[in-house]
């Protein structure tokens, strides 16, 4: 083990104890993964999205980052009372997600459980860093249609997009790609609105954001009551 300020590296490959199973939201952005070897949880929080990937073929590393220093002691309790299988690297990391310093493996980027406009600027410093092929995947509690905005000026292409409900709540899932081969993504999205529950999610949008007098609240609204026509 190797242990500084601000960081700490385990290294094990110790028989499992058991795997904590993800609610349904942080599933729906854990599916995202394919051949990553690199795996990003920022503003991991109890970590159990980024420690799902400790059984996951091509994963090395995984990154658990978040800035307060109460969570990382959790982790790190948690993390070196744990057995885990294979020989992946866990790095429990004290920070900023706008000050990190990405890995050069193909690798894929989790920012959940933050407002869009926490995630945008912990975006804005990692797009730069990131390279063809690698993937981001993130769900905003509010500001969604900033950060989308945001989002559809930058280098990645939209994977894929879809709306969860739990717990009585709606989160958007997105998932990008840095890729010039994939479309932008659009600023109030479309698979999102399709099935039962993008209908769903439409009334509840429209009953949300119709009492809100700013532009983009008003063209949202405008848009969505298009969609029912």
């Amino acid at each position: 083990m190797i242990i500084s300020s601000d960081k700490i590296t385990i290294s094990s490959s110790r028989p499992n104890r058991g795997v904590s199973l993800l609610s349904q939201r942080l599933y729906s952005l854990a599916r995202y993964h394919s051949d990553h070897e690199s795996v990003w949880d920022i503003g991991c929080d109890h970590g159990l999205l980024g420690l799902s990937f400790c059984h996951t073929n091509h994963v090395k590393v995984i990154h658990l980052v978040d800035p307060s220093i109460k969570v990382i002691k959790v982790l790190e309790a948690k993390v070196k009372d744990s057995y885990i299988t294979i020989p992946v690297k866990i790095c429990i990391q004290h920070e900023f997600g706008q000050r990190i310093k990405l890995d050069n493996e193909k690798k894929i980027i989790f920012i959940a459980g933050m407002g869009g406009k926490e995630i945008e600027l912990i975006a804005r410093h990692l797009i730069p860093q990131m390279h063809e092929g690698d993937s981001l995947v993130v769900s905003p509690h509010r500001n969604f249609l900033a950060l989308r905005s945001f989002l559809g000026s930058t280098e990645l292409g939209l994977f894929d997009e879809l709306v969860i409900k739990e717990d009585e709540l709606f989160y958007q899932v997105i998932c990008l790609i840095k890729s010039s081969h994939l479309p932008k993504i659009t600023r109030f999205g479309d698979k999102i609105w399709k099935g039962i529950d993008g209908e769903e999610y439409r009334q509840h949008i429209l009953r949300t954001f119709s009492i809100h007098q700013d532009q983009a609240s008003r063209e949202l609204v405008s848009h969505l009551e298009q969609l029912s026509t």
